[in-house]
């Protein structure tokens, strides 16, 4: 009907539900969409909406940096929007969203400040990862009491059907923990008919894990086995689905800076004609003074030559790329990937279920960082960075006994 914002608002909302579903791929360029039609339109609320879904995208593929960055843009902009419920509600979405991030970057100081605010309009998903944590602490009545206060929202509150699953899972889990393995299934067989109805493919995976554990307990190897796998099958194509989507962010910031750099040409082109004539007209003006035209046209010459030299240039010294990684800069990786393309496509051919995180240590660990200094580029903990290297070196299959700096040099 012509109706500009809510076309753009149905994007978003189609991107919400593909993220969701875990078609990252999808959902990004709903978003691309999205942003082309809204353009310079003054609506705080949709660009603050845009922002967000970008952020849960990247925080879906696990690019946890990027999208605190872009609920801090979403941030932003929601304090604009002047209906008090529409702001309240996509405040408290940042919110919940960005204490998931910190959480995964071992950020805790900055989880515990999030959770405090979401507890306002508290949903299933915060009492669950409350949870979590206790679990793995091992304080089975504490998980037991939040995940009980997350049971109670289903009750009070309307909670969409991500949210009923992930509660009758944790549930199940908690089941788990008890040794009611028979309950746990129970939960989990229920959970699994949710997503799975629903297209919810993590919720799906995450459940599949849990129910072959819970017939670990009941010692039924054979079913224990054919969940393993049902899980194994899932999980691959989710990777295959995330690493189609880490790409085409790749290329978008490829094609992104192709445009800049046809720009910049351009730009190079209007000053070379501009240089020429120039260089014309003095020649006529100044026709009778030989020795001021060879000096000037040696000079033009010599600016013309050292432009198109930096032109030229494809590949960054490892000074700059330091600064870079030390500026957390966003192109830091692709710039990388110019200065080492046949060590980024090697690792990347061989080693395909590496993430963009995990060529991101590689590039640092092909830098020389130390572990303090992975640590302070990345935002992260020396122990968090610690815990990324032994999981890489987990990745690419590596016995402790090897130098992952020489082996990263050497490759």
């Amino acid at each position: 009907m012509h109706y500009k914002k809510g076309e753009i608002r149905g994007y978003l909302n189609i991107a919400t539900v593909l993220n969701v579903m875990k078609k990252n791929k999808e959902s990004l360029q709903m978003l691309e969409k999205a942003e082309k039609e809204l353009g310079d339109e003054d609506d705080y609320g949709l660009k603050s909406y845009l922002y967000f879904v970008y952020g849960t995208n990247y925080n879906s593929l696990g690019l946890h940096e990027q999208a605190i960055k872009y609920f801090d843009d979403a941030f932003v902009i929601a304090h604009k929007i002047k209906d008090k419920k529409e702001k309240e509600y996509r405040l408290y979405s940042i919110y919940d969203w960005k204490r998931n991030s910190f959480e995964y970057l071992g950020i805790m100081d900055s989880v515990y400040s999030n959770e405090r605010k979401c507890m306002k309009l508290p949903m299933p998903m915060l009492y669950i990862t409350i949870a979590e944590r206790h679990f793995k602490r091992k304080n089975i009545d504490s998980a037991e009491f939040y995940i009980n206060k997350a049971n109670e929202l289903l009750i009070t509150k309307q909670i969409p059907m991500e949210g009923k699953a992930n509660v009758i899972r944790a549930l199940g889990k908690l089941s788990i923990k008890k040794k009611d393995y028979n309950k746990a299934l129970e939960y989990l067989i229920s959970s699994v008919n949710i997503t799975s109805e629903a297209r919810l493919d993590n919720g799906t995976l995450e459940s599949y894990k849990l129910i072959a554990e819970a017939y670990n307990g009941l010692k039924l190897s054979k079913l224990e086995n054919e969940y393993l796998k049902k899980y194994s099958v899932l999980n691959d194509r989710l990777q295959e689905e995330d690493n189609a989507a880490v790409n085409l962010l790749i290329n978008s910031k490829d094609n992104e800076q192709a445009e800049q750099g046809k720009e910049e040409n351009l730009i190079f082109l209007y000053i070379i004609l501009g240089l020429v004539l120039v260089v014309v007209i003095r020649y006529f003006i100044f026709k009778f003074s030989r020795q001021w035209k060879k000096s000037k046209d040696s000079l033009m010459i010599e600016e013309v030559n050292k432009s198109e030299s930096s032109l030229k240039r494809s590949s960054y010294t490892y000074e700059e790329l330091i600064a870079l990684a030390k500026q957390s800069d966003p192109s830091f990786m692709l710039k990388f990937r110019d200065s080492f393309p046949n060590l980024y496509d090697a690792l990347i051919l061989k080693y395909p279920d590496l993430n963009l995180n995990d060529m991101k240590l590689c590039a640092f660990l092909k830098l020389n960082f130390s572990n303090k200094q992975i640590a302070d580029y990345d935002h992260i903990s020396v122990r968090t960075a610690e815990s990324k290297k032994y999981r890489l070196r987990k990745k690419l299959n590596l016995s402790r006994d090897i130098d992952l700096y020489k082996w990263i040099n050497d490759f």
